[in-house]
C-alpha cells in the first residue's frame, strides 16, 4: 500500500482485562515496558506487577506489543531459556505421495517459500512431497498459537493436535492454540505436498514472551525412527546411505565428523559395492576470498557449495583429484552437498578446502554442521511474500475476507460458518481469488474489465450471475451464458480494488484466519468487538479471533 503504517499488536485476551508483558512506544519517543492492559477502545495501561500503571491514549501510541504469559509473574523471572535442538529431519520426495527418490536434510526450521522454483535443485517444480519429523520443546509453560501456511496441501501435528489437510488447498492459512509444558518435548511433524504451480510451506508460532515467527532450531529436535546415528550438537555432515547407485528409496542416516575416508565405511549389513552416499550440511567461511575445494577419490563424486556445482564427475572409476573454486564471505554459512557413487568395493574419499589465508584442511571441524538453512525468499517489488495474502474476497476498499465462499449471486457473497462476516453485499466486492495466481497473470486481475480468470491464464470477459454448487455462471458478450467449475477458475473479477483505504478508516484489523479489514471505529463488548468497515459493513468479531490492529498513519 502507498501509505505508511505503524503497528499496534492486539491480542484477544488483552481486551478481556488480562495483564500482558510488553512494550509501548509513544509519539514523544518514550518507551514503557511492563504489564500491558487494554482498558477500553481508546486507552491502555503499562505498569509493574503491583500498583497502578501509566494510562496512555491510543492516539498517542506509535507501537505496542503484547506477549501472553499464563502466569504474569513470569515477567519478573526474565526471558525463557533456549533449548539445544538442531532442527527437523526433512525427507524430500520427487512424488506427491511421499514415495520415490528422496533427499534427506536436517532443516533448521520450516519457513519455505519456493514460489515456482524447485525446493531442491534436482527435484521437480511440481508434484513433490516433504515430510519433516522430530520433536518440539516449548521454552516455558503456557498457551501457544501455531500458524500453518501452505500451498498446496499440508498437515501439521504437534503432540496430539493436528492442523490443516492433505488435500489440494492452494494458499491456505490456519491457526490453532494449545497448551504446552515448558521443557517437555512433544512429537512434531509436518507433511506437505505440492500439486501444481507455486509452492510454500511455513510454520509460525507465538507464545509466552515472544511474538509470532518461525520456530527456532533450538526448540526442534530431529528425533524419530529415522533419526541419524551420531547426531549431536557438534561438527560433521549428515550422511544418507542408499543401497543402490541412484540415491533412490529409503536410506540409513548417520553424521560423519570428517570427510576423510580410507575407505568409506557404510552402515552395517550394507553391500560392499553398488551403493551411494549423499552428505549435506553447512560450512562457515573464515575469510572473504576465493576458496579451492578438492576431492580425491576412486569413485564418482559431485560437490555443491552455496548452490554452485564446483565438482561434477559421477562417472569416475579411478583415483583422481578433482578441483573447484567458489567465492565465500567471512562468517557466512553455506549449504554444502557432497555425493559419492560406489560401484565396486569400499572406495577412498577425501575432501579438503583451502584459500590464500587458510592452509589445506579436511572438510570437518567446528566450521561444519549437519544442518541446512532455508534460503531467504526473494519477492518482486511490491509483492507479499505470503501467497495466502493474495487469496480471498476483496472489497473495493481493499479489505480481504479469508473464509471459503459457499455461494454468491448479484445480491450477496456468502461464506462458510464461522467466517466474519457471514456475508457481504456483492456491490462491495471487487475480486474473489480462489487459487494462487502466477505472477505473469496477476496483471489481468487489475485490468478495468469484469469476468473470470481461468486456470490456463485465459480471461473470459463477462458479467457474473451466480456461484452455486461449485459452478460459476457468467454472461459473456462473445459466448453468451457460460458455466465453469471451481477446478477451472482461479479468480472472479467484479470491479477494481482501491489503491488506498477509504479516507475515513483509521485501522487495519487482522483476524486469526488472516482476514483483514479497514475500519473506522470499533466498540468493545464483554466477549466481542463491533467492527465498522465502510466497504464490508458492521459486524461482530469474537475477541478470541482478533490477531492484530494496525494504526494507519497518513
Amino acid at each position: 500500500m502507498a501509505f505508511t503504517r505503524t503497528t499496534l499488536w492486539l491480542a484477544a485476551f488483552v481486551l478481556t482485562a488480562a495483564a500482558e508483558a510488553g512494550t509501548v512506544t509513544t509519539k514523544d519517543g518514550q518507551g514503557y515496558t511492563g504489564l500491558v492492559q487494554f482498558v477500553d477502545a481508546e486507552h491502555l495501561t503499562v505498569g509493574p506487577l503491583k500498583g497502578p500503571g501509566k494510562l496512555i491514549a491510543l492516539k498517542d501510541v506509535v507501537s505496542a506489543t503484547f506477549d501472553a504469559p499464563v502466569d504474569p509473574k513470569m515477567f519478573a523471572k526474565g526471558a525463557p531459556m533456549a533449548g539445544k535442538g538442531l532442527g527437523l529431519l526433512g525427507a524430500y520426495h520427487d512424488r506427491p505421495n511421499f514415495k520415490g527418490r528422496v533427499i534427506y536434510r536436517l532443516d533448521k526450521t520450516i519457513d519455505h517459500q519456493w514460489y515456482a522454483n524447485k525446493p531442491v535443485f534436482d527435484l521437480p517444480r511440481d508434484y513433490f512431497s516433504i515430510r519433516w519429523t522430530g520433536e518440539l520443546e516449548a521454552p516455558v509453560t503456557g498457551e501457544y498459537t501455531f500458524t500453518l501456511m501452505a500451498n498446496d496441501g499440508a498437515q501439521l501435528t504437534v503432540g496430539t493436535n493436528t492442523l490443516g489437510k492433505l488435500e489440494t488447498m492452494a494458499g491456505f492459512r490456519q491457526k490453532t492454540k494449545m497448551q504446552l509444558q515448558g521443557g517437555k518435548r512433544v512429537p512434531f511433524q509436518l507433511e506437505f505436498f505440492d500439486n501444481y504451480g507455486e509452492a510454500s510451506a511455513r510454520v509460525l508460532w507465538k507464545g509466552p514472551g515472544f511474538q509470532e515467527g518461525p520456530i527456532a532450531a533450538t526448540q526442534l529436535y530431529p528425533v524419530s525412527p529415522k533419526a541419524p546415528e551420531g547426531l549431536k550438537d557438534g561438527p560433521g555432515l549428515l550422511g544418507s546411505y542408499f543401497q543402490n547407485r541412484f540415491f533412490y528409496g529409503d536410506a540409513v542416516l548417520r553424521v560423519d565428523r570428517s570427510m576423510d575416508f580410507k575407505p568409506v565405511q557404510p552402515p552395517k549389513a550394507f553391500p560392499d559395492k553398488n551403493y551411494s552416499v549423499r552428505w549435506t550440511g553447512q560450512l562457515e567461511a573464515p575469510h572473504t576470498e576465493e576458496f579451492t575445494f578438492q576431492v580425491t577419490t576412486d569413485e564418482g563424486v559431485r560437490l555443491w557449495v552455496g548452490g554452485k556445482l564446483v565438482i561434477n564427475s559421477l562417472s569416475n572409476r579411478t583415483e583422481r583429484t578433482f578441483t573447484g573454486t567458489v567465492d565465500l564471505q567471512r562468517g557466512a554459512r553455506y549449504n554444502v552437498r557432497l555425493e559419492s557413487v560406489h560401484r565396486a568395493g569400499q572406495g577412498n574419499l577425501k575432501a579438503t578446502w583451502s584459500s590464500r589465508n587458510q592452509p589445506v584442511a579436511v572438510l570437518g571441524g567446528p566450521r561444519m554442521r549437519p544442518v541446512f538453512e532455508p534460503p531467504v525468499p526473494e519477492a518482486s517489488a511490491g509483492e507479499e511474500l505470503n501467497e495466502s495474502q493474495t487469496l480471498g474476497v476483496f472489497s473495493w476498499g481493499g479489505s480481504r475476507i479469508a473464509g471459503r465462499v459457499t455461494s454468491a449471486d448479484d445480491t450477496s457473497v456468502r461464506f462458510e460458518a464461522g467466517t466474519m462476516p457471514g456475508r457481504i453485499s456483492t456491490v462491495n466486492v471487487a475480486r474473489i481469488v480462489f487459487k494462487p495466481v502466477p505472477r505473469q497473470w496477476r496483471e489481468k486481475l487489475r485490468q478495468k474489465r469484469k469476468g473470470v480468470l481461468l486456470q490456463n491464464g485465459e480471461f473470459i470477459e463477462g458479467d457474473f450471475q451466480q456461484f452455486k454448487d461449485d459452478w460459476f455462471t457468467i454472461h459473456s458478450l462473445l459466448f453468451g451464458v457460460k458455466q465453469y467449475g471451481t477446478e477451472q477458475v482461479m479468480a472472479l473479477v467484479l470491479g477494481e480494488v482501491a489503491a488506498k483505504p477509504v479516507k475515513s478508516t483509521l485501522y487495519e484489523l487482522v483476524l486469526e484466519d488472516g482476514s483483514l479489514f479497514h475500519v473506522r471505529s470499533f466498540k468493545l463488548a464483554q466477549t466481542s468487538v463491533r467492527v465498522d468497515d465502510p466497504t464490508v459493513g458492521k459486524f461482530n468479531v469474537p475477541l478470541t479471533d482478533l490477531d492484530e490492529l494496525r494504526v494507519i498513519s497518513r
